[in-house]
């Protein structure tokens, strides 16, 4: 099967692209990080995408040479109508991987040409149950829920026994300044790994301390979150999460993971057994402080919780993209959340 995988050349989306890359070898990339300049990405973000069709068809017009069986989509926000009719016309099939919230405006512009076409895809793939309950508004058909994917090889334990306490490895969102500076405030040091917490006009100067301003690559997560205890996770409110990517690698890394409570990740960890859930900035101090105190709990549930994702459930990539690509996929699993492959 020719397979051409349209997305970022960064992230999970090179993962995803060298993971179905082992899977079909002749699948090519086509990278679109550089489609528009920075002063047009911001245009098209925050006022009028639809300003750079003309660039994106003529984009997709000099790159596309081939005939491809599939075109697999991945989070990519330049699709309009023009290049899903043209990829129908020649008979090839179109899925799109959703790993965000289109629906949603916390993006501003964003998604506003994908929204216009998401019901064209043969095959939507979404990583949260509740992204289902936008697909009869936007009239879409086929589309299927899955656990997001760990990485075989990069999301892997690199300290057996961690030195450090608790982490979190995640982007600023308004509500998460105020979140740690009160857990720090109660006493809990908790180390602060990501991007654009300096936007936080109250709370960066009082927990800059804690905070290490990078971004940072797959290799670079698995390394630090070995290295600490406790990884706390959390949702971004604005974006409508219940779950998430580091509620599936912090586990398979092998660290524990203290969760920001939600039905979803319960269904898939247990309380206490292979997880740890916390309903309040209280709630996740008085918890976390209690298992500091008892290292061998710690251990008995990341043990647990790593077991439970490794070796039961095994959303590992491969295996992942191996199942949806396979040709009764949409026949056999078509509007199911599967949980294990």
């Amino acid at each position: 099967m020719k397979i051409l995988f349209i997305g970022c050349n960064s992230g999970n989306s090179k993962l995803a692209y060298k993971a179905i890359k082992k899977i079909h070898r002749k699948t090519e990339l086509l990278a679109v990080d550089n489609l528009l300049t920075k002063i047009e990405y911001a245009i098209f973000y925050h006022l009028f995408p639809s300003l750079f069709n003309y660039k994106i068809n003529l984009f997709f017009k000099k790159k596309i040479k081939k005939k491809y069986d599939l075109f697999f989509f991945y989070n990519c926000e330049f699709i309009n109508e023009n290049l899903i009719t043209k990829i129908k016309q020649s008979n090839s099939r179109a899925y799109f991987y959703c790993a965000d919230n289109p629906f949603l405006p916390r993006d501003k512009q964003r998604w506003q040409l994908i929204k216009k076409v998401i019901n064209k895809f043969d095959l939507v793939i979404f990583q949260q149950k509740n992204r289902e309950k936008y697909v009869k508004k936007f009239k879409i058909s086929k589309y299927v829920t899955i656990l997001p994917p760990y990485f075989k090889g990069v999301h892997v334990r690199h300290n057996v026994r961690p030195k450090k306490n608790v982490i979190f490895l995640g982007t600023w969102y308004p509500e998460r300044g105020k979140f740690f500076y009160e857990l720090i405030k109660l006493g809990l040091k908790v180390d602060i790994y990501g991007t654009h917490w300096q936007k936080d006009k109250r709370y960066y100067e009082l927990i800059k301390q804690h905070i290490h301003l990078k971004h940072y690559r797959a290799h670079e997560l698995s390394k630090i979150i070995s290295n600490y205890k406790i990884g706390i996770a959390l949702y971004a409110k604005d974006n409508d999460d219940d779950f998430s990517n580091r509620s599936i690698e912090i586990p398979a890394i092998g660290s524990l993971i203290c969760s920001e409570r939600s039905q979803a990740l319960e269904k898939v960890l247990i309380e206490n057994k292979e997880a740890v859930y916390f309903n309040t900035i209280k709630d996740c101090f008085n918890k976390c402080s209690h298992l500091l105190n008892n290292i061998k709990t710690i251990h008995k549930i990341r043990k647990s919780g790593q077991k439970k994702i490794l070796n039961i459930l095994k959303p590992e990539g491969e295996r992942v993209f191996k199942k949806i690509l396979s040709k009764n996929f949409i026949k056999k699993y078509n509007k199911k959340f599967i949980i294990n492959y």
